[in-house]
């Protein structure tokens, strides 16, 4: 197992024992530090605490296997945010319910309660009672939660 396979290993752990799930993993190199920066979700949403278990969880077996990021590092765990773009098909799945705005390549964007989302489609719920529309993911060029406030 190289150190790539290790830290995913030690993250998937870390976000396990928080009771969260990582949307997103990213690792840069910030000077002499190497940055890894992680998003964390919940169906609830995330709060500070979780994101403090998943940085203590991840420090201390990192602590103990300092060669899986060599150098020093910096750790940082947030949410992903509410003004992201859902990327990957469990992204729209934990925003199942919630009303999401999609941008598509072949119009106008179209706003609705997100019903099903899969590989090939997402299937909204659209406003009034103009029904259910299935839109292909291919024509998908961003989809966000529609925050209201």
């Amino acid at each position: 197992m190289d150190n790539r396979e290790k830290l995913d290993a030690l993250i998937a752990e870390a976000c396990d024992f928080a009771g969260v799930s990582l949307v997103e993993m990213d690792m840069f190199r910030a000077g002499k530090r190497r940055t890894v920066r992680l998003y964390i979700d919940k169906p609830e949403g995330v709060s500070i605490d979780d994101c403090s278990k998943v940085s203590r969880h991840l420090s201390d077996a990192l602590d103990l296997d300092p060669e899986v990021i060599e150098g020093a590092y910096t750790l940082e765990v947030s949410s992903p945010g509410l003004d992201r773009p859902l990327k990957s098909v469990a992204d729209l799945l934990r925003n199942k319910g919630r009303t999401i705005r999609v941008t598509r390549s072949t119009g106008k964007p179209l706003t609705g309660k997100l019903l099903d989302a899969d590989e090939d489609n997402l299937t909204l719920v659209l406003k009034g009672n103009a029904g259910n529309v299935v839109v292909p993911r291919s024509e998908v060029l961003v989809a966000k939660v529609d925050v209201q406030i």
